[in-house]
């Protein structure tokens, strides 16, 4: 079989969401793939779960790793080097895709290197947020790749590259250093490459349900099964994708009020902001104005200055002459004479 494109799953510790994550790649419309489940110290339940799956359909492959450092990223590399695709996916293990999530993503890598869904999530309520960033977009790139801030808009679920460009970049995965994420550090330094060229996909194709953040972090795993069953019972229905669509379109809206009255008090405090500069403004354009009359009249006093030295000089060099002249010398009795006179009187 060809292989037209490969899904690396990392996995470790969840043996209840994996089986549905998995079913949601081997559904996609391009069915010539391959999922690479990625064990990074697996535990024996998820490692029976790995096996189960690899057993049951032949394009389902495991790769059984001791653990790692951190979450095991450096193995992502073996991965990608052991995919017989170029086209190399990402998905967490908690995770889900929309059927045409390799076909829409396909169709952008025929023209970019690295490339997105409409990246958001899902939070237990059931609302969905985005990110709103395109790849193909420098304005949305750049701070994504500012060192001064922590800012992500590309997570590992959802994204694909090419594994030429990975290969040309030569910025392969590693163990990510303290105080950054995994997805972030590693694509940045592969968007910094020039050969780099992003886009993003106009929906969402790849569903996020993140464990940390709005409450997930304290859920059992029976909970999270639960969670992700609802939203994989949407994912296979005819029509899933426009039922995302629909969700999508709400969320924006909601998104949008949400951000109105931020929006009000950012534009107050801008143009508060605003008045001061221009204060600044006039407060510089004074000392300015302040600055360049002293400068001129510290230019006139300098010259003024230089004349009297000029002048000192001058006399200085008469008086030198007078004291070496012969009647400066001839007259010196009388001038001894008269001081005499002066003092005895």
């Amino acid at each position: 079989m060809t292989v037209r494109a490969s899904v690396i799953i990392p996995c470790h510790n969840k043996p209840t969401t994996l089986p549905l994550t998995v079913d949601t790649v081997l559904r996609q419309s391009v069915p010539d793939l391959e999922v690479l489940l990625l064990g990074d110290g697996v535990t024996d339940e998820v490692r029976e779960v790995a096996e189960a799956l690899v057993r049951q359909d032949p394009r389902v492959l495991f790769l059984d790793f001791p653990k790692g450092p951190h979450h095991g990223e450096a193995y992502r590399h073996d991965a990608v080097m052991a995919a017989r695709s170029d086209a190399i996916f990402y998905l967490c293990d908690d995770d889900l895709l929309l059927p045409d999530h390799v076909a829409d993503l396909l169709a952008l890598l025929d023209d970019a290197t690295l490339v997105q869904s409409l990246n958001g999530y899902i939070r237990p309520d059931g609302s969905f947020r985005t990110y709103a960033s395109d790849l193909a977009d420098p304005i949305s790139v750049e701070p994504i790749l500012d060192e001064r801030v922590q800012f992500n808009s590309i997570s590992i679920t959802g994204t694909a590259h090419r594994r030429s460009f990975y290969l040309e970049a030569g910025e392969h995965w590693e163990t990510t250093p303290p105080g950054q994420w995994p997805d972030h550090h590693q694509f940045r330094r592969m968007m910094r490459h020039p050969s780099f060229r992003g886009a993003t996909s106009h929906r969402m194709t790849a569903l996020q349900l993140p464990t940390s953040g709005d409450g997930r972090e304290t859920w059992s795993d029976s909970e999270r099964q639960a969670e992700l069953a609802r939203w994989h019972e949407v994912v296979i229905a005819p029509g899933g994708q426009l039922v995302i669509d629909d969700l999508l379109h709400r969320g924006a809206l909601a998104e949008l009020a949400e951000a109105r009255p931020q929006l009000a008090r950012l534009s107050a405090l801008i143009a508060e902001q605003q008045s001061l500069i221009d204060a600044l403004n006039r407060e510089t354009s004074h000392r300015a104005e302040i600055t360049g009359a002293l400068e001129a009249e510290a230019e006139v006093l300098r010259r003024r200055v230089g004349r009297l030295r000029r002048r000192r000089r001058k006399l200085r060099a008469e008086l030198d002459g007078l004291y070496a002249s012969r009647s400066w010398r001839v007259t010196a009795p009388l001038r001894r004479l008269g001081r005499g006179r002066a003092e005895s009187g």
